[in-house]
């Protein structure tokens, strides 16, 4: 049963062709997701993953560590393999993404169709800025108004943002710190990166080659690391054309 307060399920499906199932950024939630329901085919159901500290659930203590973070994932992501599915994550979404990939195969647990790993260097590699989940509050702020994805005027709300700095440093520390194992997936990966993100250089994303068994393709768009929200259409277009090549080979299997 698809029910968990993990998932978010905007327009839910009784027998979907397949999901597309998306992890949010630091300090994101699964509200970003929300709109592509309806920018996505019909018969495909979208699940935007929600961690604790967000959202729905505020009142859960964030993940800090990647390990408990996609354990309790695991606990209840097999509810949602019983049909193929298209497995998103942006920035630090695409690492917890990978992380649960290795998951489900030493689970045994049906492999995304396909997955698609957007603003992120390959997540064996260390960061290459100094970690900045310990800085104190104001240059902890001033880091996050550089990356450009927290609204300037979240940042400029003194009280909201001692709300949400907890959330925010527990993110950041699994991004500050968090470096995986040097293992190849077994499922086709497609790679999107911005030409003008500061925080990524080519040969970061050139390096999720090193972790793909098979397909890997990598695509470049005008933009800085949060061209998932600026250049949505692009990246609906891209994530698109992946669900039809998906639903295209469920149809031909169902046809044989």
């Amino acid at each position: 049963m698809v029910s968990s307060d993990w998932f978010v399920r905007p327009q839910p499906k009784l027998a979907p062709a397949a999901r597309l199932i998306c992890l949010p950024y630091a300090g994101g939630s699964a509200a970003t997701y929300v709109p592509w329901s309806r920018l996505i085919p019909a018969d495909v159901e979208l699940i935007a993953l929600q961690p604790p500290g967000r959202g729905s659930r505020m009142a859960e203590a964030p993940h800090s560590q990647m390990e408990p973070l996609v354990t309790e994932l695991m606990s209840v992501f097999a509810n949602v393999t019983n049909r193929p599915y298209v497995l998103f994550g942006h920035s630090l979404g695409s690492r917890v993404g990978f992380e649960v990939i290795l998951q489900c195969l030493r689970r045994g647990l049906p492999l995304p169709a396909h997955f698609i790993a957007s603003g992120s260097r390959a997540p064996y590699l260390p960061k290459r800025e100094l970690p900045i989940h310990d800085l104190p509050d104001a240059r902890f702020v001033e880091e996050l108004r550089e990356l450009d994805g927290t609204p300037e005027e979240v940042l400029n709300n003194s009280e909201l943002m001692q709300w949400l700095l907890p959330l925010l440093r527990a993110d950041f520390r699994i991004a500050d710190l968090h470096r995986a194992s040097r293992t190849q997936i077994h499922c086709p990966l497609t790679v999107l990166a911005g030409t003008e993100d500061e925080t990524i250089q080519p040969q970061d994303i050139e390096a999720w080659r090193d972790l793909a068994a098979g397909e890997c393709d990598i695509h470049w768009v005008t933009g800085g690391h949060f061209f998932v929200e600026r250049n949505r259409e692009w990246v609906l277009e891209q994530v698109n054309a992946i669900l039809a090549r998906v639903r295209g080979a469920r149809a031909a299997r169902l046809h044989l």
